[in-house]
Parts: structure tokens; sequence; C-alpha cells
């Protein structure tokens, strides 16, 4: 896994994190990859989460949010979460793309006055 992945997770420099063990630092991470898959993987809708606090990857409305995920979970060898991003990921590309190709081609053009239908005096 990448070595700047860590700042996906926290802040590195935020000194509260020094007392937080391996341990902890490793079911944060497994969290904010399991609640942003989910996340993902459901439209981007936070409904689907309780109403407390949950971790979170940063930048997860990005497109490389899911090389992110799917390197982790290769790493732990989940490969069904790899082909599911995967379909996400394109689907999501498409979406961009056709947002992209629609920017500025839908515009109203005012009818000159003597193209309305007013009745004539």
């Amino acid at each position: 896994m990448s070595e700047n992945l860590e700042n996906y997770f926290y802040d590195p420099e935020d000194d509260d994190l020094e007392i937080l063990t391996d341990r902890q630092r490793e079911s944060i991470k497994r969290q904010s990859m399991e609640n942003t898959y989910t996340l993902v993987i459901n439209n981007y809708d936070f409904d689907i989460f309780p109403d407390r606090l949950f971790w979170l990857l940063t930048d997860f409305d990005d497109l490389t949010i899911f090389d992110v995920l799917m390197e982790y979970y290769i790493d732990t060898e989940e490969y069904e979460k790899c082909a599911v991003l995967k379909i996400v990921k394109e689907r999501e590309r498409q979406l961009s793309r056709d947002r992209k190709k629609k920017q500025g081609k839908f515009t109203y053009t005012l009818p000159k006055d003597d193209e309305t239908d007013s009745p004539t005096k």
C-alpha cells in the first residue's frame, strides 16, 4: 500500500494521534475503508449511516477514491469488493463525461416580439 495513504485516515500532524496504538490506527483505517466503500456503492447516500459519528476517507467524492479502495481491498484479498468498485467507478466516470457534454448545450432563447402569439388589437 502506498506510503501517503495514511493521509486518508487522519491528519498526521494531529498531536492527539500520539495516544493511539497501532491496533487502534488499524481499526480506524479498516472502518474508514468499509464506511467509504458502503457510501460509494450506495450512490453517496449518507442516510445509510445511523445517526452517529463514523470514519470516512477524505476526498471520497473524487474518482481517485476508487483506486485507494481497490488497492486496500487487493491487499486484504477482498476481490469481490474490487469488482464492485470497478463497476461503480466506470458508472461514475460515465456520469462525469455525460455532465461535461451537457454543459452549455441547453439554453433558452427568448422569442422576438414578432414571433409571439400575442393577440393583435
